[in-house]
């Protein structure tokens, strides 16, 4: 299957306030995207006949307006409207639990509890395939990355203690922040997940947003150590950067 490039994840300016630094440390200050951002890739697809996406693991969805009307079934009851862009500035994203097709769409939600699902009018949204699909395996402390289904890249990551986990479940990439400091506490990029801790209901001032970041300490990579993020190495998180449009999923597995 041929390679699929695409639109670029986007930088953005604020941070993620569930992965601040062990102890009481307040997090970096936010600043703007530094030079040699992520270069634009554009959408590869692929229609069937009848104009439905095919041929991908994965699909996402991007809101087209200023808000996106959530139902709570096809044809149902509206259940909330979400604003687009995210409060981060992000522009809101979904991940597809099903195949694209018809004119309803079954989403996972950025939304509290985790796993929350609803229906879209397909109207509302734009929506790509995503070849790619990470894994993360938290008893082995490894991030494994997944291409049309085939294992690509394995990572040695650090996940939340026992008293503050890191959740499992299905979840996706909504958004991208880049850090002030690429050597501070969060390294060059961070992932923020469509996910929340079910241990903290706010941390630093927000809400307690699950991660995937860099780290300015590599040595605690492979223990239990974070407020419910997922830690990398700084030239493994860049490597994602790079690479992974919002929308990707992330399953966290035990």
């Amino acid at each position: 299957m041929p390679r699929r490039r695409y639109a670029p994840v986007v930088l953005l300016l604020l941070f993620i306030t569930a992965c601040a630094p062990d102890g009481n440390s307040a997090a970096p200050s936010p600043s703007t995207p530094p030079s040699g951002s992520p270069r634009s890739r554009t959408p590869r697809r692929t229609f069937s006949t009848n104009g439905t996406l095919i041929g991908y693991p994965a699909y996402a969805a991007t809101a087209k307006g200023k808000s996106v009307r959530v139902f709570d079934r096809a044809n149902g009851t509206l259940r909330r409207t979400l604003a687009n862009p995210q409060p981060s500035g992000a522009p809101l994203t979904f991940l597809l639990k099903s195949q694209p097709g018809g004119t309803w769409l079954e989403m996972f939600l950025p939304i509290r509890p985790n796993g929350s699902t609803g229906w879209v009018r397909a109207t509302d949204v734009s929506v790509v395939g995503v070849p790619f699909r990470i894994d993360v395996l938290r008893a082995e402390h490894r991030l494994r990355l997944y291409e049309n289904g085939k294992l690509k890249k394995d990572f040695a990551v650090a996940i939340g203690t026992n008293n503050t986990p890191t959740p499992g479940g299905t979840f996706y990439l909504k958004e991208l922040l880049v850090p002030t400091n690429s050597g501070g506490f969060y390294g060059p990029y961070a992932y923020g997940l469509s996910g929340f801790s079910n241990v903290l209901t706010t941390f630093a001032g927000g809400d307690a947003v699950i991660g995937i970041h860099g780290t300015n300490d590599p040595s605690k990579i492979g223990s239990d150590v974070s407020h419910g993020c997922i830690r990398m190495r700084n030239a493994d998180i860049t490597y994602l950067a790079k690479l992974l449009p919002l929308g990707t999923p992330v399953h966290i597995l035990a």
